[in-house]
């Protein structure tokens, strides 16, 4: 979970439902974006920046 540090208890300011990947964006405050998609039947996710 250390992967999230940089978003615990920021707000949610935007979901991007489809994204433009077909899956899930949420923006939070600071430009911080954390996508989430079902890969090979598996959640995965990525924060950008990281």
């Amino acid at each position: 979970m250390a992967k999230f540090d940089g978003i615990r208890m920021q707000d949610i300011i935007e979901v991007q439902d489809p994204d433009a990947e077909g899956g899930l964006t949420l923006v939070f405050k600071d430009d911080i974006r954390l996508k989430i998609k079902v890969v090979d039947g598996k959640l995965v996710s990525e924060s950008i920046p990281e």
